[in-house]
C-alpha cells in the first residue's frame, strides 16, 4: 500500500494533504480504487478519528468555509487528494500540506516560510504548508482560520 492515494488525482487535485498513517480499507479493490473511496466508507471503516482528519481537511480546503460539512460530504475528495508518502509528491501541482513531524526531516521547513499561529503554528512558502497533526488538540478552529486567510491570499 505505499502507493496508496485517496481522492482527486495529482492532475485534478487543489490540494493534497501529505500524511503519516494510512486508512484501513476493507479490502484489495479498495486499494486499487482508492481514488473512489468516499467519505462516508473512509469514516464507517475507521471512525471518529478519521472523521476529524477530514473534517479538518474540510475546513481548510472548503470555498466557502459555512458551509464546510457539505463539502466534506460530498466533494472534499473530489478536489482533495491523500498522499502517504513524500516520493508521491513529485509533480502535485496544487498546495499541498505536510501533516505533523514525521516527514519533517526528510522535508523541513524553509528559512523563508512565513508563520502563522500563537500556540500552534503552522508555515507556509509559495504551494507548501507545514501543519500540525489533524487532530483538533494540535489544530484548533484559530488556526485553520489563518491558514485559510493565508491561502486565500496566495
Amino acid at each position: 500500500m505505499s502507493d496508496l492515494w485517496i481522492g482527486a488525482s495529482k492532475e485534478e487535485a487543489e490540494y493534497v494533504f501529505l500524511l503519516p498513517n494510512k486508512p484501513i480499507l476493507s479490502n484489495e479493490s479498495d486499494v486499487v480504487l482508492s481514488h473512489q473511496v468516499d467519505v462516508d466508507h473512509l469514516i464507517e471503516l475507521n471512525g471518529n478519528h478519521w472523521r476529524k482528519i477530514l473534517t479538518i481537511m474540510a475546513k481548510l480546503t472548503s470555498p466557502n468555509y459555512g458551509e464546510w460539512r457539505e463539502f466534506r460530504d460530498k466533494d472534499l475528495l473530489k478536489k482533495v487528494g491523500i498522499a502517504f508518502s513524500i516520493d508521491q509528491l513529485t509533480n502535485v501541482k496544487g498546495v499541498f500540506f505536510i501533516v505533523g513531524n514525521t516527514f519533517r526531516e526528510a522535508l523541513p521547513i524553509l528559512d523563508s516560510a512565513q508563520e502563522v499561529g500563537d500556540k500552534h503554528v503552522a508555515a507556509f512558502t509559495l504551494n507548501c504548508v507545514w501543519c500540525p497533526y489533524l487532530d483538533y488538540r494540535q489544530f484548533p478552529n484559530i488556526l485553520i482560520e489563518a491558514i485559510r486567510e493565508t491561502i486565500l491570499e496566495k
